[in-house]
């Protein structure tokens, strides 16, 4: 009976599609085309990780662990030398790419599923140490990675470069590259599509030649005190941009191909201030118009949700913030679109909708497209029956309302789950905690395999399967 076809098909759309589930390694327009056996190793695959994630101990089914550093750099001081300054996952590509980055060198990993072993496939050396990298968030895209490095000859002058990465002749290839003050360039904010944003005030890069670079958004929000960009989303049409005391909403650069009119970008913009400035934020955009097989309407129905980390008066708090699609905005999509935003399509917060209490050692807030992420804080954990301390992984998940409600007027904010206990821990001495220098330099959460990676000061990497 379990290997019948269409059992497994419908156990594939009730328990991972209709729950917001991501499909491990298919796409939901390829179900169709996928035998019993491989619908089977996705549905059991996709309960795993869900319950693994969920259970009372999360623990790792498997771990790899590799050196990622290739060569030292003698230019470079010795404690950065050798540290993993950055680990991400290529989204749409399981979890068997790995990008990593130590000092001048950035390196491609593949690391298949099942195996213990981690194989290098590409690599790209900087004329400085690399200082940020990002991935783009959309798979489809030629420009998967983009870095900033310090320019070899000009003080005070970086360079920006978007690679793409050629599987076939294991070897990156540079698509985009800008030169500017350090200043107009960083930080990097997010790769989607064609598009790199950067820079406070924000500025747009389009990555096809030639290179056109446009301011984006509210400039005058730059000036306020307090007020850093702290993460940047897409949001269908739209750009979701959190800042320490303010929420902007403005068109996104592009939409489906099209590119957005310059004096929109700055034009359509819509904002509201917040009284206490956070310390970090991530945005969870859950698309579910793949899940009801509809075209992505130009807001989602699902709630955005936006989680801020705030450090006031010796409390430290992480608070949640949903923002509900306007109904006004919907009865307007069906209307030609002239390129300016007419209302806004969502309803900022008026107050919070959760808070969470927070140890003061928290941070690196990570959160994937599911709605699973986690965030670093040092615990004391038991360990060979003795209290230590640890650096540790504390999971969360933000699961919106059920996909199947059509009810317009029935739209409830997500709810916000913490796991029950740590998802990974490492044991730190002392010192790393009087000087917050600690052995854990980076970390990588993909959600839709149950992955995690974990870089650390000494270049090893520890590739963690949770499924």
């Amino acid at each position: 009976m379990s290997k019948l076809r269409w059992v497994w098909y419908d156990a594939m759309k009730r328990h991972v599609i209709q729950k917001g589930l991501p499909i491990p390694a298919a796409a939901i327009g390829d179900l169709r085309a996928l035998t019993a056996e491989h619908l089977e190793a996705r549905a059991v695959h996709a309960a795993h990780f869900h319950n693994n994630w969920n259970s009372p101990h999360p623990v790792a089914r498997k771990a790899v662990e590799f050196c990622a550093v290739n060569y030292l750099d003698d230019e470079l001081p010795d404690e950065q030398r050798a540290t993993v300054t950055h680990v991400s996952f290529f989204p749409g590509r399981n979890g068997q790419y790995l990008i990593t980055a130590v000092g001048r060198v950035l390196t491609c990993w593949e690391i298949p599923l099942g195996e213990s072993e981690a194989y290098r496939v590409a690599e790209w050396v900087s004329a400085r140490r690399i200082e940020q990298v990002i991935v783009n968030d959309d798979p489809k895209a030629e420009v998967v990675v983009a870095y900033v490095s310090e320019h070899p000859a000009t003080p005070g002058v970086v360079e920006c470069r978007g690679l793409a990465f050629d599987k076939f002749h294991g070897k990156f290839n540079c698509r985009m590259e800008l030169r500017a003050h350090r200043q107009v360039v960083m930080s990097l904010h997010v790769l989607h599509s064609d598009y790199l944003i950067f820079g406070d005030p924000m500025h747009v890069c389009y990555l096809s030649s030639p290179t056109i670079v446009r301011p984006l958004g509210k400039q005058a929000l730059a000036e306020l005190q307090d007020n850093a960009v702290l993460a940047v989303k897409p949001v269908n049409r739209y750009l979701l941009i959190v800042r320490q005391r303010t929420f902007e909403v403005t068109l996104a650069p592009s939409w489906k191909g099209i590119r957005t009119p310059h004096a929109s970008l700055i034009a359509s913009s819509m904002c509201i201030e917040m009284d206490v400035p956070a310390t970090s934020s991530v945005i969870v955009f859950r698309d579910n118009s793949l899940a009801a097989r509809q075209e992505a309407p130009d807001w989602p129905t699902d709630p955005v949700t936006v989680l801020s980390r705030y450090s006031d008066d010796g409390f430290d708090t992480m608070h949640q913030y949903d923002l509900l699609p306007n109904s006004k905005a919907e009865s307007e999509d069906g209307q030609k679109y002239n390129g300016t935003m007419g209302r806004l399509p969502c309803v900022f917060p008026s107050q919070y909708t959760r808070v969470v209490s927070v140890a003061p050692s928290s941070c690196d807030l990570r959160v994937g497209p599911s709605g699973k992420g986690f965030w670093t804080e040092t615990r004391n954990v038991t360990l060979r029956h003795a209290r230590t301390p640890a650096r540790c992984l504390v999971g969360f998940t933000v699961n919106p309302g059920p996909y199947d409600s059509g009810k317009k007027g029935d739209i409830q904010p997500a709810s916000l789950e913490l796991c029950q206990d740590v998802l990974y821990s490492r044991r730190c001495n002392i010192h790393e905690i009087l000087w917050k220098k600690y052995m854990v330099a980076s970390t990588a959460l993909e959600d839709t395999v149950g992955r995690i990676a974990v870089g650390d000061v000494t270049g090893r990497v520890e590739v963690l399967d949770l499924a």
